[in-house]
Order: C-alpha cells, then structure tokens, then sequence
C-alpha cells in the first residue's frame, strides 16, 4: 500500500517531463446525494462524505505524454441507481503543478497494480478544504512596459467629475 502523502511531489514542468510514471491525485464531488446513496458510495466505490457531501478520490497513473493526450477527455464515472459524473484533466500544467496534483511515481515503474492507502484527511485537505482559485501569472514581455493590473477599490481615477468653484 502506497501513501500518497509520502510520494515526491512534481513542483515544476522539468520535474514533470523527466518523470517516467507520473500520478494524478484529485477529488471528484459526486454530488448531494441523499443519505442512503452518499453511504452507499463510501461503502462500495472507495468514497468519503465532507460538508454532507459525497466526495471519491482520483488517482489516475500514465507517463506524462499520455497524461497530455488524454486532456480534455472526460473519464465517466457510473455509479449504481443512475448515478454519475465525469472528471477531466483540463491540460493545464501550471495549475495541477500549483494545486498539487502530481507525483512522481518512477520508483514503481515495473511493479504490478498499485494500491493507495486511504488518507481521507490528506485529501480533504489539499483538494477540498485547501482549493484555492489558481490564478495564471502574467508574463512581462518587456522590462520597459508596466505590467496591467487590475486597479483596486480607491485607485481608479472618478471621470466626468469637475472641481468645485468657490
């Protein structure tokens, strides 16, 4: 058994595309199920509740070509009494490196099947209670130009406004 909070973390696309095995960890709302459907996900498909909603982890294995191909494409998850959702890797890698999704798995390159322990805390934290918003860094195309910031609450100058006469 494999704890995934012990494996080495991908922290920049150079550590991504030396990896030979890389693994994909992320965690997939069900949805607000009633109570007899949420248990019934804990106790079949590997499932946890938080905030009395249903939640399953992702773990997804490949090199990091296939995990590149494969963006984009929905993985259909089918759940008994007609439930279902769908997860897909949206191919960006600056913000699965960001949110801490991948892992370097080469160590266990030529072992069988894998299997994870369950660290539902681990995961609850990094990907549920821990998300925050992945916002894309801008790139300075020049060191002459002034990158263009959104302007905040007080900064904007007040158009069509005329001083006051005495």
């Amino acid at each position: 058994m494999i704890r995934i909070s012990t494996l080495p973390l991908i922290e920049n696309p150079e550590q991504f595309n030396a990896a030979k095995l890389i693994l994909l960890v992320d965690a997939l709302l069900v949805g607000d199920a009633p109570r007899n459907m949420r248990e019934h996900i804990k106790n079949n498909y590997g499932g946890f509740i938080y905030d009395k909603k249903t939640y399953i982890p992702i773990t997804l294995t490949g090199t990091p070509e296939s995990l590149i191909a494969n963006a984009g494409k929905p993985i259909h998850f089918k759940f008994d009494h007609g439930f279902e959702n769908h997860y897909h890797f949206d191919g960006n890698l600056g913000a699965a490196i960001w949110h801490k999704k991948l892992y370097d798995m080469s160590a266990f390159i030529g072992t069988g099947s894998v299997s994870f322990e369950r660290e539902e805390a681990f995961i609850i934290e990094r990907y549920i209670s821990g998300y925050r918003q992945y916002i894309e860094p801008q790139e300075i195309t020049s060191l002459l130009t002034f990158q263009k910031q959104p302007a905040s609450i007080g900064t904007r100058p007040m158009l069509g406004l005329k001083p006051v006469r005495k």
